[in-house]
């Protein structure tokens, strides 16, 4: 995000967000400058209650058995170096997109996936995010005054097809506008 996160906080907050929920959602990022990675943290949060966060180790925290279990099940076989090159790499990238797009719809991310989230919305227009495979692009759109009511009427039966988490914010925005 070539902006400042102040300035991208209030295109969402003030600029994109629906009447019917300004004042209630809020979103805040943080990053911990003495951390040895200088690691941050992300949350949502509606009416003073964080509904969701991210961060480095709740997102790793259980990584490695999630990737263990995958690409063992995939039969995907371990990186190595061959002196000239790293072998099996592209398939084990492809294996850690997958484990992330899990997690990601398990609620679990991490900052740079939530920042990489509002790029990709900020960039798109409002039908391809309502769309989009990343539920953190939907979670932007399904708040967005840009969205009707016409398209939330045709939405409030895509609830309940949405990860669990990412529901809330669905119901939230349908019964902000009285439409269930």
């Amino acid at each position: 995000m070539g902006d400042s996160w102040s300035g991208v906080r209030k295109r969402l907050e003030q600029d994109l967000l629906c009447d019917a929920l300004k004042g209630r959602l809020k979103y805040f990022i943080t990053k911990y400058n003495n951390a040895h990675d200088e690691s941050g943290r992300v949350a949502i949060i509606v009416d003073g209650r964080e509904i969701i966060q991210g961060d480095i180790f709740r997102y790793y925290k259980g990584y490695r058995e999630v990737e263990k279990k995958i690409k063992s099940e995939l039969g995907i076989p371990k990186r190595f170096w061959d002196g000239k090159r790293i072998v099996n790499d592209e398939v084990n990238r492809e294996a850690e997109e997958y484990i992330d797009k899990i997690r990601l719809n398990e609620g679990i991310f991490d900052v740079w996936q939530f920042t990489d989230a509002v790029e990709r919305f900020l960039n798109s227009n409002i039908k391809e995010s309502l769309v989009s495979e990343n539920p953190l692009v939907r979670l932007l759109a399904i708040v967005d005054r840009r969205v009707g009511k016409r398209t939330l009427e045709k939405l409030k039966d895509t609830v309940l097809q949405q990860p669990e988490w990412l529901q809330y914010f669905y119901r939230l925005r349908l019964q902000a506008e009285s439409i269930i």
